[in-house]
């Protein structure tokens, strides 16, 4: 490993013990556990930027057990998303975020036993390597899911300390009673301990744990292996620890990004995470605003509830909050939500609207995977809750055949053979969602405004009318999306549009509107649940 130089984490881990190598999390002859006494470092924190090739990319989540099955036992692996590269490429994706690939006795694996590990289902560490080789030689970078804030509770560290006060692992936990038999844990379940954060060992142990990612093949080299982290649950973890992760994953590999998962639904609470601890942090707010209360479907901005203007209000509260090299991965739905298409009842014209939202706000965006096809999915009950938000991706229209995951495959799940929605019925289709995101995402990809121009609000009348505008620059090329989110037709007007052109291109239909007056007035009578994406057309 490159030397470290002295950083919160020197200050954390100078009264720890010898870290376990890689590939070897627990050491034979564990050192005498440090105070968990909380620290006050002093050491000035090293800056380091944001990575640019995340800046404007397109984030493709996958549910690793529920994506692509190589060898034949219905579970998702490895080498199934290496076989579909193909498809992550070519809807426009270039960068892709795993949820928990480690040993967890759940199907979610954010109870992790074995932070150094693959879990045997999902393949080896061999098989993640060639996965990231296979992905940067397409120029698709690839990130992990990374559970710092809790583990298993079947760990062996904390099997070792439980009930045991005297253990190399007592102060590691969160200990609520003397005799150590109980605990904090992740939302009160047993299943999840919480970790002790103020702990130095704790923290050189989750470090060294993430390094172990940023060089798969053991050659001292970090700059081969996965290309960042996604942190789970940011908001638990001390902000000391959270900076002295940063600082060690960023000393020995600077372009690794780190995305924070602070699930918060104002940007006041976010902007803290942005100082010294993340380079990239989820857009929950804007979830909350085009989505609504996560516990009910059809209730946000996107399904013709709300209020369009409140997307104003938050853009402009995230320009004056954030600094400036801040990046939010804007998105619409993930495995711990109800799919997109749920949420708007499958509406084709909805969710052909909600792409081309997505499309048009600048910076990192994401797109869930099987959001691309229409996949439904809504929490269920006891016991499976959240696996009807992650059902296996339908490639086939029968569900069945080559690399199709089977591990969920309920009486009332979801998504059912034959119901046009697969990759196999929709790839063919020029009219299908998954040709729509292909064609919003290659847009997006052709003008840079859509990805990294500075985006302004406009200021679209009237605004009772669920409409939203925003006006789209970068260098010499100035785009003007419009949105409307009603039933029904809407008439609106722009005093002073910023495009003078004659005729305006709409980059979504191809089709021609006649530019503003010569006074600069514009007036357009925009179709229900529909978008366009404005461009000077002489």
């Amino acid at each position: 490993m490159p030397a470290i130089p002295l950083t919160v984490l020197g200050l954390f881990v100078a009264a720890c013990g010898p870290t376990p190598p890689s590939g070897s999390p627990i050491p034979s002859t564990p050192s005498t556990v440090a105070s968990a006494s909380p620290q006050t470092p002093t050491a000035t924190l090293i800056p380091y930027d944001p990575p640019d090739w995340f800046q404007e990319a397109v984030l493709y989540e996958i549910f690793v057990r529920s994506f692509a099955d190589a060898n034949g036992d219905g579970i998702g692996d490895l080498n199934g998303i290496t076989e579909h590269l193909d498809h992550i490429q070519n809807l426009g994706a270039t960068a892709i975020w795993l949820t928990p690939i480690y040993p967890s006795p759940s199907v979610h694996g954010y109870d992790v036993t074995d932070y150094f590990a693959v879990r045997p289902e999902y393949g080896t560490r061999a098989d993640l390597q060639v996965l990231v080789e296979a992905a940067h030689a397409r120029g698709l970078r690839l990130i992990l899911d990374f559970v710092p804030s809790h583990l298993s509770n079947l760990h062996p560290f904390f099997q070792d300390a439980l009930g045991n006060p005297g253990s190399a692992y007592s102060d590691w936990f969160l200990w609520t009673n003397a005799a150590h038999t109980t605990y904090a844990s992740f939302a009160g379940l047993s299943g999840m301990p919480r970790f002790n954060h103020h702990n130095p060992e704790v923290v050189d142990y989750l470090s060294e744990a993430a390094l172990s990612w940023l060089d798969l093949d053991d050659d001292g080299d970090y700059q081969d292996g996965v290309d960042g982290f996604r942190v789970d649950n940011v908001v638990f973890p001390p902000r000391e620890f959270l900076e002295a992760l940063r600082q060690r994953i960023k000393a020995v590999n600077p372009s690794a990004l780190l995305l924070g998962e602070a699930w918060v639904d104002r940007a006041r609470y976010l902007a803290g995470y942005f100082d010294e601890e993340f380079d990239a942090l989820f857009d929950f707010p804007l979830y909350h605003i085009v989505q609504g209360d996560p516990e009910f479907n059809g209730d946000g901005v996107l399904a013709g509830e709300g209020f369009p203007p409140l997307l104003t209000s938050l853009f402009g509260d995230e320009a004056e909050m954030f600094p400036a090299q801040a990046m939010l991965v804007r998105f619409f739905s993930n495995h711990d939500t109800n799919r997109i298409a749920t949420e708007l009842s499958g509406d084709p014209a909805r969710l052909r609207l909600a792409a081309a939202l997505l499309a048009t706000l600048p910076g990192p965006v994401m797109v869930y995977y099987g959001e691309e096809i229409g996949m439904l999915g809504e929490k269920g009950g006891p016991p499976a809750w959240d696996n009807y938000r992650r059902e296996p991706m339908d490639w086939y229209a029968s569900q069945a055949g080559p690399s199709q995951t089977t591990w969920f495959r309920p009486d009332d799940r979801w998504n059912l053979p034959s119901d046009g929605i697969s990759v196999e019925e929709e790839a063919a289709d020029p009219e299908s969602l998954l040709n729509y995101y292909r064609q919003v995402l290659g847009l997006r990809r052709e003008h840079p405004a859509l990805s990294q121009g500075d985006l302004v609000p406009l200021d679209l009348q009237p605004l009772a009318s669920r409409t939203w505008g925003i006006v789209l620059s970068s260098g010499s090329e100035t785009l003007v999306g419009l949105f409307n989110f009603a039933d029904s037709p809407q008439e609106v007007s722009v005093s002073a549009f910023p495009l003078s052109a004659q005729w305006l291109r709409d980059l979504l239909s191809g089709q021609l509107v006649p530019g503003p007056s010569a006074d600069g007035t514009f007036s357009l009578s925009l179709p229900p649940a529909a978008a366009l994406i404005l461009a000077a057309a002489d």
